[in-house]
């Protein structure tokens, strides 16, 4: 039977308003050696799936630094420390978009990546979402709005054209919401 690894020490590598690279000493529980092992403490994350009334899906197409390239996803960002991640993705919504919705409905929750972070990435379905405002971006974003309609989201992602794997997740639990 498989046992946790215990944790023998923690050093703190690097930290950011982003994330903290950690270096962990662990033991073992099969062979009793000790290993290092690098981790990311990463702030709770959100996404929504905005639609609007006439069945359309609100996208944002963004450089992304990590690929050097654009990226057609959902809205979604961090939560903030104490932030309920409803509020949270409600927030992102209108921050990216300036749209709102009244009808915002939790998906689930994946792990985005747990060989190096512990955190969670909750998913919400925004219903009847519509423009209210304009986007509050902040200096580090340039986001184009794109509205797309939902039965075109699996050809997108069958083609690439939308890769994010939290963002393909997203469309998952809205399947499988669907369904049920």
């Amino acid at each position: 039977m498989l046992k946790e690894w215990k944790t023998l020490s923690v050093k703190n590598l690097l930290t950011n308003k982003i994330f903290t690279v950690k270096e962990e000493i662990v033991e073992s529980p099969k062979k009793r050696t000790s290993h290092p092992v690098w981790s990311l403490e990463v702030s709770e994350w959100v996404n929504i799936i905005p639609i609007t009334s006439d069945n359309k899906v609100v996208l944002v197409n963004q450089y992304r630094f990590g690929s050097k390239k654009m990226s057609l996803e959902i809205p979604g960002g961090m939560v903030d420390p104490g932030e309920d991640p409803k509020i949270a993705s409600v927030r992102e919504l209108y921050e990216e978009t300036g749209y709102e919705s009244k009808e915002v409905i939790k998906l689930g929750k994946v792990l985005p990546n747990p060989a190096l972070m512990g955190n969670y990435a909750h998913t919400f379905l925004a219903l009847n979402a519509q423009r209210t405002g304009l986007q509050k971006l902040d200096g580090m974003e340039d986001i184009e709005i794109v509205e797309i309609p939902i039965e075109d989201i699996p050809k997108l992602i069958e083609s690439g054209k939308i890769e994010h794997s939290i963002v393909i997740s997203a469309f998952y639990l809205l399947e499988r919401f669907n369904k049920n």
